[in-house]
């Protein structure tokens, strides 16, 4: 009772009210975003929901943290100051109505576009008006409630503060303790976990999949990460729309596909389809760290290390100008899934990006009855490749966790290729067809320096990187050898279509003089790609040049999906006039390749481009620059409702 009246208890208890009052407010929200959008969720068992929303609240303390924690430090804090007190409580009180009114906007917005806020809340001051009719118009209830209720905080809170404040505990032991507790409290909900680095918006989607992801998420925490992670392009002398207007006219010049949504510019669905490959699987096989220049049936070379990789070759589509666009893996499977290339302003792939509208190809081919499977060698947390897989659509996914190891190998941290392949075969031989299916092997990861599997050593070691890295591609190759010896015997294999590509080149050990790389983009950029279809297509080595971000809508073309999507690719077998690539080197570096040859600007360093502004291919490479970021800062790239 002393310390009651000391005021130890009440500054401990009026900060628990603030915050439990907060949580209650997040709790209720994502019970009425369940309700409203229950045709979103229906899918979900009463297991999943309950897993949601013990999920979902730890990205609540997040949101609790940031907006509360200063001030309930500052009310903890031993001065005598009722005044103080009384001003954290008008701050918190304020941030309560935004917040409240914040995940009203995010209810209503998901039951409109399936799909959290994200830098909506920076439009409120030019769309004052609009926002105050609704406020005032078809959700008055919903805004006399929450003022209400703002009102009765405000009126107990200062009640409050003025019947039961005492100075402080005069105890400086006890003082010290108690805010040293707090504020480790809360910057761990701040984090949103006690280890690695801070809780991100893609591992919401770990658990209940895709759709389970969206019910963990609140609209203030997703705001929230998109304006953090909102970083502001390179100043780029073009206006928006005539970029649009360039962009738009170099993805369709023929009359194979239509733009179709106004409101989505570059959203687009194909009319017409090259390929007759309706209701083939699709296997994506993503290569780790393949080099082109060491695979003799792309190279002219006779190193001997990727022996079943050059027969397939021979009955295969060989893409012998095919580009990676970037240089790193995530890079990579952001071109295949998103056909979304990097610009400087937009977040990374499972680092924010995931919130806003995406082409997720998974999904638009489970919506046309395709089962699918990931897998990768690497660790289930590497690149937060799981929760990706996950909120990509996937129905199961395999990681180096879930493979055994049978083989005496070299210990490395990343995987075996010839057990995930293993694993990777029994999976698909349990789907149903037609299926997509991908694998990303891992083996041919840097560093090089040991061969991994001394059985198949094909060089003497010699504690080099290049002989290292030749014994792994030797492994590596003979692990796909494996894999399609086995598949060849499975009833599904001649109704498959098979996509072979590195995700970027390697490391270290590229030759740079090389007569396959004359180029800046080349040595940086170029890297080994193949269909192998026998069923479908003859062998041909394709010169026209193409990119990852091609592999998207290659595939819609193949199976004849007719369903829109957003893409700065084009289908490999389209009939176009105007083939470009363009590639980025994390946004610092970005190049454009078409007829008139490479466009390169280095945004670091502008006197060391490679760019004539006044031909076409410069005037490409902003332009798309430009649109990309402003629509995907915008969340007018993809709209989710038309998957």
């Amino acid at each position: 009772m002393a310390r009651f009246k000391e005021g130890t208890f009440f500054r401990l208890a009026l900060s628990g009210v603030y915050v439990a009052v907060l949580a209650i407010v997040f709790f209720v929200a994502r019970a009425a975003l369940l309700i409203s959008s229950n045709k979103f969720f229906e899918s979900l068992s009463f297991g999943d929901i309950a897993i949601s929303f013990l999920e979902g609240l730890r990205f609540d303390l997040i949101m609790i943290a940031a907006f509360y924690g200063l001030f309930v430090i500052l009310i903890n804090i031993p001065i005598n100051s009722k005044r103080l007190i009384k001003v954290c409580c008008a701050f918190m009180n304020t941030f309560l109505l935004i917040i409240s009114f914040l995940l009203v906007a995010d209810i209503i917005y998901f039951k409109l576009f399936l799909k959290h806020l994200t830098t909506e809340p920076l439009l409120i001051g030019d769309h004052f008006t609009y926002f105050l009719s609704l406020a005032f118009g078809s959700y008055i209830f919903i805004t006399i409630f929450i003022v209400l209720m703002i009102v009765v905080l405000f009126y107990f809170s200062m009640k409050a503060v003025n019947k039961f404040y005492r100075p402080p505990n005069k105890n400086i032991r006890f003082n010290i303790l108690t805010l040293v507790l707090i504020v480790v409290l809360i910057a761990l909900f701040f984090r949103g976990r006690a280890d690695k680095t801070p809780l991100d918006i893609v591992e919401a989607y770990s658990m209940g999949g895709h759709i389970a992801g969206e019910l963990i998420l609140n609209g203030a925490f997703t705001s929230f990460e998109s304006l953090k992670e909102r970083r502001f392009p390179n100043k780029i002398s073009i206006s928006y729309d005539e970029a649009l207007e360039i962009v738009r006219k170099n993805l369709i010049d023929n009359d194979e596909e239509i733009f179709s949504d106004e409101d989505y510019p570059l959203m687009r669905e194909r009319v017409k389809f090259n390929v007759n490959g309706k209701d083939y699987n699709v296997v994506v096989i993503l290569l780790e760290s393949w080099q082109k220049d060491y695979i003799d049936s792309l190279s002219g070379t006779d190193y001997g290390v990727t022996p079943n990789f050059d027969a397939l070759a021979k009955d295969a589509l060989v893409f012998d100008r095919f580009y990676a666009n970037g240089q790193r893996s995530l890079m990579g499977m952001m071109a295949i899934f998103y056909s979304l290339p990097f610009v400087k302003g937009i977040p990374y792939m499972s680092h924010g990006l995931e919130n806003f509208g995406q082409t997720r190809l998974p999904i638009i081919l489970a919506k046309n009855g395709y089962d699918n499977l990931f897998a990768a060698g690497d660790k289930r947390e590497a690149d937060k490749a799981y929760y990706v897989a996950n909120f990509l659509g996937f129905k199961s996914a395999y990681f180096k966790e879930d493979i055994p190891v049978r083989n005496d190998y070299v210990q490395i941290s990343k995987g075996y290729d010839l057990e995930t392949f293993e694993v990777f075969l029994d999976k698909v031989n349990l789907l149903k067809s037609p299926f997509f299916a991908f694998i990303f092997t891992t083996t041919t990861h840097i560093p090089y320096a040991q061969t991994v599997l001394k059985s198949l050593e094909k060089y003497p070691e010699d504690g080099t990187e290049t002989t290292g890295y030749l014994n792994r591609l030797y492994y590596a190759d003979y692990s796909l050898g494996q894999f399609f010896a086995q598949a060849r015997k499975q009833k599904w294999f001649n109704n498959t279509v098979f996509i072979l590509l590195a995700d970027h080149q390697a490391y270290t050990v590229g030759r740079d003089n090389s007569e396959l790389e004359k180029t800046a983009a080349d040595r940086g950029f170029k890297i080994p790609m193949i269909i192998y279809a026998p069923s479908l297509f003859k062998h041909a080595v394709i010169k026209e040049i193409g990119s990852q971000n091609d592999i998207l809508p290659t595939i819609i073309d193949i199976l004849h999906i007719s369903n829109p999507y957003s893409s700065i690719g084009k289908s490999l077998f389209s009939k176009t006039k105007n083939r470009f690539v363009f590639l980025s080197y994390e946004g610092d570096e970005v190049f454009l390749i078409n007829n008139e040859g490479v466009a390169m600007q280095n945004w670091k360093d502008p006197s060391n481009s490679d760019i004539d502004e006044t031909k076409g291919n410069a005037i490409l490479l902003f332009s798309i620059e430009k649109v990309l970021h402003d629509l995907v800062v915008s969340d007018l790239w993809y709209n989710q409702k038309r998957i």
